[in-house]
């Protein structure tokens, strides 16, 4: 039970600075005006970090917790578990979000594929631009409580470009 309050929490958090993300992207690198902002778009965008982005980083990071062992100094910890979550994670949860967020907008599955083969290796590409330096940092500093928000919050600027790449 105690579990699920995390997820949900964690998916809480999630929505809202993915859905922030969205709105941002819209408004200020759409430069979409107030009135034509995708209040729906952002909803979905929003949703896909309550039920998926959530409740799986939470699950991931406290895989990574119990299996980086403890014995190792804060420094080997943190660079081994932002290598294990670079090299096993990234490139499956990038793909994952590659294709659930044109399908939560009703993009035909044809398009979704295209567009993955089309954009996958460049969102990787910067995925490893941004995320192993926030990764060390989180991993080596933040309490494994908070950080998922702490990557949402670097997510920040991450989920404006991949709203700007998946929706476009």
């Amino acid at each position: 039970m105690k579990r699920l309050k995390v997820y949900l929490k964690d998916g809480i958090n999630v929505a809202a600075v993915m859905g922030l993300g969205d709105t941002i992207a819209q408004l200020f690198f759409d430069k979409k005006p107030l009135d034509e902002w995708d209040a729906g778009r952002t909803l979905r965008f929003g949703i896909v970090g309550l039920v998926f982005v959530g409740p799986t980083l939470g699950r991931w990071y406290h895989f990574l917790e119990s299996r980086v062992p403890k014995t190792y100094s804060p420094m080997r910890r943190g660079v081994t578990k932002m290598l294990v979550d670079q090299t096993l994670f990234a490139p499956p949860f990038t793909m994952a979000m590659s294709f659930l967020v044109p399908l939560a907008n009703g993009e035909p599955i044809d398009r979704i594929r295209q567009r993955i083969l089309d954009s996958y290796v460049s969102i990787l590409i910067r995925n490893y631009m941004l995320w192993p330096a926030a990764q060390m940092l989180n991993f080596r500093f933040v309490p494994l409580g908070y950080q998922v928000l702490y990557a949402q919050f670097i997510a920040l600027v991450w989920n404006c470009y991949l709203s700007m790449i998946l929706n476009s």
